[in-house]
């Protein structure tokens, strides 16, 4: 018995050691700018917010996303170009990096095409929903307003920010939940809507126990398998065990959502249906031309957007842009490793939209 003890100290000793010695092997890698891509696979692992604190500390490190889609810059920032905008009808569009890709191959086709482009990384509905919502001011009758929504982020609908439900790049920037009731949406705005807020809470106990305290009781994905016991980001090795433990953990809570699109632990069926009827009677009562771009990635598991909001579309006269309608997503060919289409692929889409909503619309 003390024979095996001894065994079970050295061993426990021997990775103790090694984890160290690639603690330190890691540090200096990065100290000279060396062995990118294993110091990345390591810092996968780090809790949410050792990330966050990172990222603070350092603000030049590759893959910084603290400051990235914060929704107050993004409308100061439409604020501004739509106050020095000639009275010309504009292409508004609120979405992600597929939806801006599909509107700047647009334009390449037909130059005449003016852009006001709003998104954020993997930008769930409800963030795209609310930034159509807030930028009301700085849109004019006659221009075609674009709310774009992305398959691989409808689960993204019952979070409050991308930290909790995308794991290894949880950006912090924040968004409402909308949740059906009384034949509308209501909107639970995040305590933290701004970096200001985000930088405040280093600095104030109340307000970060508040943050805290909303993120248990009204975003799905909020875990401390994510978020506790950020110590364990000291260990390289604990590291591959959180990020393996998470990426479980928020795949499942996932799939537990989508599978049931009404009765999942989020009812994201009704409320998207909701939302995008809600966009086209906003837009068109302020005599504006409404839009809905349903962009499927590449991932055959996510909910098909077509199936989920095709009849509600075409009920409503709704004018949309169904990627899958022109796009197999089974042909990998038409994707990049990162997971968005191509410009060959954008360019089909893109003249799909000029023809249909595009030009014609405009003139």
């Amino acid at each position: 018995m003390k024979q095996q003890a001894k065994i079970l100290a050295l061993t426990l000793l021997m990775v103790i050691a090694l984890d160290a010695a690639v603690a330190g092997v890691l540090a200096v890698a990065e100290r000279q700018g060396r062995l990118g891509s294993l110091v990345q696979y390591f810092e996968y692992g780090r809790s949410v917010p050792g990330k966050i604190d990172r990222w603070r500390e350092r603000p030049g490190i590759p893959g910084n996303l603290l400051e990235v889609a914060w929704r107050d810059d993004i409308l100061a920032t439409s604020r501004e170009g739509f106050a020095a905008e000639q009275e010309d009808p504009v292409v508004r569009s609120y979405g992600m990096s597929f939806v801006d890709q599909i509107l700047q191959a647009a334009q390449e086709q037909e130059p005449g095409l003016t852009l006001d482009l709003h998104a954020g990384p993997s930008a769930p509905p409800n963030f795209t929903y609310a930034l159509f919502q807030d930028d009301a001011a700085n849109r004019r009758a006659g221009d075609v307003v674009v709310l774009g929504i992305l398959s691989s982020s409808v689960s993204g609908m019952a979070a409050l920010s991308n930290r909790t439900w995308i794991f290894e790049q949880p950006a912090p920037f924040t968004y409402p939940i909308y949740e059906p009731e009384d034949g509308g949406l209501i909107r639970i705005d995040p305590l933290v809507a701004t970096l200001e807020d985000e930088e405040a809470l280093q600095s104030d106990p109340q307000a970060a126990a508040a943050w805290k305290r909303q993120l248990r009781e009204d975003d799905r994905f909020y875990s401390p398998v994510t978020f506790a016991a950020t110590w364990l980001d000291h260990s390289p090795f604990l590291r591959l065990v959180r990020r393996a433990s998470a990426v479980d953990m928020l795949d499942g809570r996932s799939r537990a959502i989508l599978a049931k699109p009404s009765s999942g632990g989020f009812p994201y069926r009704e409320t998207l249906r909701r939302m995008v009827t809600a966009f086209a009677d906003r837009a068109r009562a302020d005599g504006q031309h409404p839009v809905v771009f349903l962009i499927q990635s590449r991932d055959p598991t996510d909910p098909d957007l077509r199936v989920l909001l095709g009849d509600v579309l075409t009920t409503h006269d709704i004018p949309f842009l169904a990627t899958a309608d022109h796009y197999d997503i089974r042909n990998p060919v038409g994707f990049l490793d990162d997971g968005h289409y191509t410009d060959s692929v954008n360019l089909s889409f893109a003249r799909q939209f000029n023809t249909l909503f595009g030009t014609p619309v405009l003139e």
